[in-house]
C-alpha cells in the first residue's frame, strides 16, 4: 500500500484537485476545459486513489468532494471489470474498498449518498470473493450508538442489499438468498429495536429526535423489503418473514394516526409519508413476485383498505401517494393469475389458488363490492382543486392524456384502472350498480352546484371507461340525443367541466355502440364544439373524439364528405393556436389519419397545412417527438396528393436531407419516419432534379448502420432505379454496391434477398452499364451459392442476379468465375464446371415462373458461348430449358406457341406478389419490364430453336448429331417438337 501511494505524482494529484475546482465553478468555458482534462486521465493509474483522498478530506469544500465522487462512481463501471481495458489493479482495488469502509462517518448525505452507490456498485462485481468483509462489517456498524455512524452504515447497507438483489442469473440468486436466510432474523431484530424506539419517541420526543430515527427506520426497512422479496423462493415457509410482513399493518395504523399530528411539519410529513408508502410497497412486492406467499394476508389487506379508504371518517387520515399504493395492491388481488380457480373450481390443482379464491370470494362481497364502486367514483375519481388550477392555468398540460404508467403514482388512473378491473370481474355485480348511479343523476344540474357537477363529471368517466362491459345496458343513442345533447347546449362556465366530459364520452363510446345514422350528428356537435370560441380544452377534447370516430370500424369516408372543409380548417386553427410540443403533435396525427382516410378528397386543403409545416419544422428543433409527428404527416400528404409530388419538393426535401442525415444527432429519432417520407417522394416523383439525387449523397451512411432500416433503404433505391437509371449508376451505383458488399458479408438471408433485388434492379434497366458496376459483388455470390449453405429462395435471388449478368455480359461473367477461382486457389475450367454443374441441379427447386424462366435463358445464351466445359453439359441445359418451355406454354385448342410471361401489346399486368405502391412508380415498373426484361419480352421457345440452330453452325452438323447423342429420349422428343414448331407471333 505505501508502495502506491508514494508513486502517486503529487503534481498529478495537484492537477486533478484544481480540474475538479474548476469543474464546480459557474465559468463555463473553465468547466469544459475541467471536463476534457479529467476525461484524458482518468484512465491513468492511481487517479481514483487521488479521488477518494479528495472526497474524505472534510477540509475540502463539499461541492469539489461531491464531483470527485460522481467521478468516482462513473469510473467503477468503466475501469472496474478485470477484463476492461486500463483496468485500476488489484492492489488498487483493496486500497480504495478499505478507505470507502472506514470512512463511514461522513458528514454530508449528499456525498454520503454518492458513496453509498459507490460501494454498492463494486460490492456487485466483488462481493463476496475479493471484499467478503463488507457485509460483516456494514452488520457490525449499524449496532453502534453513533448515530450518525449508524444512518450511514444503513444507508451503505441498503445500496448494497439493493444491488446485490438486482443480480438475475441463477447463481447470484441463489447466493443472494443463502445471504438472506443469514443476515435476515439480524436485520429483524434491529428493525424491531428501531421501529420500538420511533413509536416511543412518537409519543414523547420533539420532531427532530423523531425525524432521525424514522430515517434510520426507512432504510432499515428499505433493506429489508429487499431481502423478503428477493431473499427468499417461498417466504411463507420462514416466520420470521410472515412476522415482519404481519406487523407491517399495524406500524401503517399507527404511522397514520402519527401523520395527522405532524401536518404542520413539512419535513418531518415528507419523510413520514415516505414510509408509509414503503410499507404498502413490501405488501405490493410480496404480492406480485410470491403471490402464493401472500395468501395469508388477502384478507387482512382488503379489510384494512376498505376500512380506511372506503369509510368517509377515516379518509381524513389519508394522502394521494398512499391511495395510490394501497388501490394498487387492490387492483393486483384481484387481477392476480394465480388467484384464478380453473372454469370448473373442482380442476383447479393448486390449494393455494383454491385458498385464495375462498378468501377473495368472503371478502369482495357484493356489498363491499358496490360500496367500492361507488366510493370510487363519488371520492377518488374526483377532478380535484389541483386539476381545475391546471384547467385555468395550463389548459394544454390538462388536457394530455395521461397513459404509459401513470396508474403507478397518479390517483386519478390509478383509481380509473381499479375501477376498470373491478368491473371486469365482477360485471354483473357492478353494472346494476352504476346505472342506478346513472339513473339519480338524470337531468340538468344547476349551473352553480359545482360539487354536484365534479360529481356528474366522475360517473361520466366511469361510465366512459366501462362502455365495453355496459354495451347490453346503456341504450347509447337514446342516452345522447335526449340527455348528452342537452347538457352541451349549457354554456355557462362551470359547465364546461360537463360538456368537455361528454365530448370524451362520446370517444369512448363511438366504436362501442353508436348507430351510423346518428354519426352525422355526431359530426356536427364535435365539430362544433373545435370552433374557437370554445374552451380549449373542449377543443382538444373533441379533436381526440374526432380522431376516434375516423379511425372506427364503420367510418364511412362519403358520410364525412360534408364536414371535412370544416373539420380540416378547425384542425388547423388549433395546430396554429396551441404551443405544447405533445398537444400539436395529437393534432397533427388526427390531421395525419384525416388525409390517409380521404386521400384525393383533401387536395384542396393541403396547401394550407404545406404553409404552416415548415415554420412548424423550424420552431421545433428541440423537439423531436414534433418532428416526427411533422414527418409522418407529409408522408399522408405525399400519399394524398399521388403524382404531383413535384410541387411539395422544397418543402420536402430539407426534411428528408437533415432526418436522413446520421451526422445530425436527431437522426436516431426521426430516422424512420423520415425514410418513409423519402420512398413515398420517390415513389411519386416522374422525374429527379439534382436535389433529388444529392440525397443519395445519405444513403451509403444509412446502409453502414446494419439490418434495422435496410429494406426501406433497398426499396428506396431501387425506385431511384426504375426513376432515374443512367443518372443513378453514374453518380452513385459503384458507392452503393460497394456499401452493399461490405455489408452483405454479415447478413441475414432476408438481407441478402433484399440486397440481390437492388443488384437486379440495375442490372434489368441498364444491363450493360450495371453488370460492370456491380461485377465486385458478384464473386461474394458464386462463393456463397458453391458453398451449398444458401436457402431456397436466396439461390434463386443469386441465379437471377448471375443470369441477368450472363445475359448482359458474358465476358463479366467469366472474369467473375476466374476470380472465384483465384481466391479459392482453382482452376477457373474447375469452377466453371462446379458452378454449371450446381446451375442444372438447383434449377428444380425454382419455383417462379419468371425466375426459372430467366435462368434458362441464360443457360440458352450460354450455349452458343464456345466453351467445352459448358457444351459437356448440354444434357442437363437442354432438359431445364425444356422443362421450362413446358412450365410457360399452355396447352391452347388452335396449338399456337404462346409465352404465357410475354406481354402482348396493350396488356398491362403487374407481377403476381408485387406489391402496388404508387402509380408513378408502378407505371415505370411495368414500363420496363414491358419494354427491356428479357423475361417478358424474349419468348423462349423462339430463343431456344436459334439458339440450337447457331449452336450447330458453330460445332458442325457432326458434331451436334455427337452431343444430342448425351440427351435423354424424353427431353430430346422435346427438343425435337419445339425445333420442328413454326414460330408464331407470341399472344397473351
Amino acid at each position: 500500500m505505501a508502495n502506491i501511494q508514494l508513486s502517486v505524482n503529487p503534481s498529478a494529484k495537484a492537477a486533478i484537485f484544481e480540474a475538479l475546482q474548476a469543474g464546480v465553478s459557474e465559468n463555463t468555458a473553465l468547466i469544459k476545459e475541467a471536463e476534457i482534462y479529467l476525461k484524458t486521465v482518468e484512465s491513468t493509474p492511481v487517479f481514483h486513489l487521488t479521488l477518494i483522498e479528495i472526497i474524505t478530506n472534510t477540509s475540502i469544500d463539499v461541492k469539489v468532494r461531491w464531483l470527485a465522487s460522481v467521478y468516482f462512481k462513473n469510473g467503477i463501471d468503466r475501469y472496474w471489470r478485470k477484463n476492461t481495458s486500463n483496468s485500476i489493479p488489484e492492489g488498487e482495488k483493496a486500497i480504495l474498498r478499505q478507505k470507502l469502509i472506514s470512512h463511514i462517518n461522513e458528514p454530508v448525505l449528499q456525498v454520503a449518498t454518492q458513496l453509498a452507490i459507490i460501494i454498492s456498485k463494486i460490492a456487485r462485481y466483488d462481493y463476496p470473493k475479493e471484499w467478503p468483509e463488507l457485509l460483516p462489517s456494514l452488520l457490525h456498524l449499524v449496532r453502534t450508538e453513533d448515530d450518525l455512524v449508524q444512518q450511514r452504515a444503513l444507508l451503505y447497507l441498503h445500496h448494497v442489499t439493493k444491488s446485490l438483489a438486482s443480480k438475475r442469473l441463477a447463481g447470484d440468486r441463489r447466493a443472494f438468498q443463502d445471504l438472506s436466510s443469514e443476515m435476515y432474523s439480524y436485520v429483524y431484530a434491529l428493525y424491531s429495536h428501531i421501529n420500538q424506539t420511533l413509536l416511543q419517541q412518537m409519543e414523547t420526543s420533539n420532531a427532530d429526535i423523531v425525524g432521525a430515527t424514522m430515517e434510520k427506520a426507512l432504510l432499515c426497512l428499505r433493506v429489508m423489503r429487499k431481502l423478503t422479496v428477493h431473499g427468499f423462493k417461498t417466504p411463507h415457509q420462514t416466520n420470521t418473514v410472515m412476522e415482519f410482513v404481519q406487523a407491517s399493518y399495524e406500524r401503517i395504523k399507527n404511522l397514520l394516526q402519527y401523520r395527522q399530528v405532524i401536518l404542520s411539519n413539512d419535513s418531518l410529513l415528507a419523510l413520514c409519508e415516505k414510509y408509509l408508502v414503503v410499507h404498502c410497497k413490501v405488501l405490493r412486492d410480496l404480492l406480485d413476485f410470491h403471490p402464493f406467499s401472500f395468501v395469508p394476508f388477502i384478507r387482512m389487506t382488503v379489510e384494512f383498505v376498505l376500512h380506511y379508504l372506503f369509510k368517509p371518517e377515516n379518509q381524513v387520515l389519508l394522502f394521494d401517494s398512499f391511495v395510490v399504493q394501497s388501490l394498487n395492491l387492490v387492483k393486483g388481488i384481484v387481477l392476480c393469475a394465480e388467484y384464478r380457480p380453473a372454469k370448473v373450481i373442482e380442476d383447479t390443482k393448486e390449494p393455494a389458488t383454491l385458498e385464495a379464491y375462498r378468501i377473495k370470494s368472503e371478502v369482495l362481497t357484493p356489498d363491499s363490492l358496490s360500496l367500492m364502486c361507488r366510493q370510487l367514483i363519488e371520492n377518488y375519481l374526483l377532478l380535484s382543486q389541483e386539476d381545475l388550477h391546471l384547467w385555468e392555468t395550463n389548459p394544454e398540460e390538462f388536457a394530455a392524456e395521461e397513459g404509459g404508467e401513470a396508474w403507478k403514482y397518479s390517483l386519478r388512473p390509478c383509481t380509473g384502472c381499479l375501477f376498470l378491473s373491478l368491473f371486469h370481474e365482477y360485471q354483473s355485480i357492478l353494472s346494476p350498480v352504476l346505472i342506478s348511479m346513472l339513473n339519480e343523476s338524470m337531468g340538468l344540474i344547476p349551473p352553480n352546484d359545482m360539487s354536484r357537477i365534479i360529481k356528474k363529471d366522475a360517473l361520466y368517466n366511469a361510465i366512459g371507461l366501462a362502455a365495453f362491459e355496459l354495451f347490453d345496458e346503456v341504450d347509447f343513442d337514446r342516452w345522447f340525443s335526449q340527455v348528452l345533447l342537452q347538457e352541451l347546449r349549457v354554456k355557462e362556465s362551470n359547465y364546461r367541466i360537463l360538456r368537455r366530459r361528454v365530448v370524451w364520452l362520446l370517444g369512448r363510446w363511438i366504436g362501442v355502440k353508436l348507430s351510423v345514422d346518428l354519426r352525422p350528428l355526431i359530426y356536427e356537435t364535435v365539430l362544433g364544439l373545435m370552433e374557437p370560441g370554445e374552451d380549449l380544452v373542449i377543443r382538444l377534447s373533441s379533436a381526440v373524439t374526432l380522431r376516434s370516430a375516423l379511425d372506427d370500424f364503420e367510418f364511412n369516408a362519403e358520410q364525412f364528405l360534408p364536414y371535412l372543409e370544416r373539420s380540416f380548417s378547425l384542425l388547423f386553427t388549433l395546430l396554429k393556436e396551441t404551443e405544447e410540443c405533445e398537444t400539436k403533435m395529437n393534432v397533427l396525427n388526427v390531421m395525419s389519419l384525416l388525409i390517409e382516410l380521404l386521400g384525393n378528397q383533401m387536395k384542396p386543403f393541403l396547401g394550407t397545412l404545406l404553409q404552416l409545416l415548415p415554420a412548424l419544422w423550424d420552431a421545433s428543433d428541440e423537439h423531436n417527438l414534433l418532428r416526427c409527428a411533422i414527418i409522418s404527416t407529409l408522408v399522408h400528404v405525399v400519399k394524398g396528393v399521388g403524382s404531383n409530388t413535384e410541387d411539395l419538393l422544397h418543402c420536402l426535401l430539407p426534411v428528408v436531407a437533415y432526418s436522413t442525415d446520421s451526422e445530425q444527432p436527431a437522426h436516431v429519432y426521426l430516422l424512420d419516419d423520415a425514410l418513409a417520407l423519402w420512398q413515398a417522394m420517390i415513389e411519386s416523383l416522374s422525374q429527379a432534379n439534382p436535389q433529388v439525387l444529392q440525397l443519395l449523397n445519405n444513403m451509403p451512411q444509412l446502409l453502414e448502420l446494419g439490418s434495422e432500416n435496410l429494406i426501406i433503404c433497398c426499396d428506396i433505391l431501387k425506385a431511384y432505379i426504375y426513376l432515374c437509371p443512367d443518372e443513378f449508376l453514374a453518380m452513385y451505383g459503384s458507392r452503393i454496391v460497394n456499401v452493399l458488399m461490405e455489408q452483405i458479408v454479415d447478413m441475414r438471408p432476408e438481407g441478402e434477398m433484399r440486397v440481390m433485388s437492388v443488384i437486379e434492379s440495375m442490372l434489368v434497366n441498364r444491363p450493360e452499364t450495371a453488370a460492370s458496376i456491380v461485377s465486385p459483388i458478384l464473386p461474394f455470390v458464386v462463393s456463397s451459392l458453391l458453398d451449398g449453405s444458401s436457402t431456397a429462395l436466396i439461390i434463386t435471388s443469386f441465379f437471377s442476379a448471375i443470369s441477368r449478368v450472363v445475359l448482359a455480359s458474358k465476358d463479366i461473367f467469366f472474369q467473375v468465375i476466374a476470380e472465384v477461382a483465384r481466391r479459392e486457389k482453382q482452376t477457373p475450367e474447375f469452377v466453371l464446371d462446379k458452378f454449371m454443374t450446381l446451375w442444372i441441379d438447383k434449377m428444380s427447386s425454382v419455383f417462379a415462373l419468371e425466375k426459372k424462366k430467366l435462368l434458362a435463358i441464360a443457360l440458352a445464351s450460354l450455349l452458343t458461348c464456345q466453351s467445352d466445359i459448358i457444351l459437356d453439359k448440354v444434357c442437363g441445359i437442354f432438359m431445364r430449358i425444356c422443362e421450362t418451355i413446358n412450365d410457360i406454354l399452355p396447352p391452347t385448342d388452335s396449338g399456337e406457341e404462346i409465352d404465357r410471361l410475354v406481354y402482348a401489346p396493350g396488356h398491362v399486368q403487374a407481377d403476381e406478389g408485387e406489391e402496388e405502391v404508387d402509380n408513378e412508380h408502378l407505371k415505370r415498373y411495368i414500363s420496363t419490364r414491358r419494354s427491356v426484361d428479357p423475361v417478358f419480352t424474349l419468348p423462349l421457345p423462339t430463343y431456344f430453336r436459334n439458339q440450337i440452330a447457331q449452336l450447330e453452325a458453330q460445332v458442325g452438323s457432326a458434331r451436334f448429331q455427337d452431343m444430342t447423342q448425351t440427351v435423354d429420349n424424353e427431353t430430346l422428343e422435346m427438343m425435337r417438337n419445339f425445333l420442328s414448331h413454326q414460330p408464331r407471333n407470341n399472344q397473351l
